[in-house]
């Protein structure tokens, strides 16, 4: 939309049985945008996650034109993904990506999203993809980085390796860090919203 609203334009679509699981925005560049697209079916026996139309999409001209990202990503067949930028170091992203073996898990970019790398694919962030998988940049440190799973994880290393952070219910699904105060952080999960104000040591 470029009205407020009121009008809107179909600028990316895959296919009839996939749809966008994540839309972030590069905060330096608002022409900048990356797009995840999930091909999910469920139903009241059984989920099925994944297809061919899944993947990561990148534009640069506000939405104008899309480029598929392929290099350095599964190239098997991917469930659900997510998407995050640094807004430290904008150039620096991280994908989570369902996919099977040890092609799945935590991926990272450090080139705008040209190339990527699979940085961690342990059980603890991975697992139950379709229920959990989100992955959030920290505001102050291109360094920083947090997943959402059973267990609310951090890593302090680009996502090589994660520390888990004591919550105060399991099942972790969202969270929204304070852009001006990084210590200050609102954690969604099954047992509603909990807050922060220093970095996750104690929680309200």
């Amino acid at each position: 939309t470029l009205d407020g609203g009121k009008t809107w334009s179909k600028v990316l679509f895959v296919d009839d049985k996939t749809g966008a699981s994540d839309l972030v925005m590069d905060t330096t560049n608002p022409r900048i945008l990356y797009a995840a697209f999930w091909q999910v079916y469920r139903a009241p026996w059984t989920i099925e996650s994944g297809g061919p139309g899944g993947g990561l999409y990148r534009t640069t001209d506000g939405g104008d034109t899309w480029k598929k990202l392929t290099d350095g990503l599964p190239d098997v067949i991917v469930g659900k993904t997510t998407v995050t930028v640094s807004p430290k170091n904008p150039s620096r992203l991280w994908a989570m990506i369902e996919a099977e073996g040890d092609k799945g898990g935590l991926y990272r970019s450090d080139d705008g999203g040209e190339k990527w790398t699979n940085v961690n694919n342990g059980h603890a962030i991975r697992q139950r993809a379709w229920y959990y998988y989100r992955v959030f940049a920290d505001p102050a440190s291109a360094d920083v980085v947090y997943t959402t799973n059973i267990r609310f994880h951090k890593s302090i290393d680009g996502g090589k390796t994660f520390s888990t952070i004591r919550v105060r219910h399991g099942d972790t699904h969202d969270l929204w860090i304070d852009p001006d105060n990084p210590e200050r952080l609102i954690l969604g999960d099954d047992g509603g919203a909990e807050i922060s104000n220093n970095g996750g040591r104690s929680w309200t």
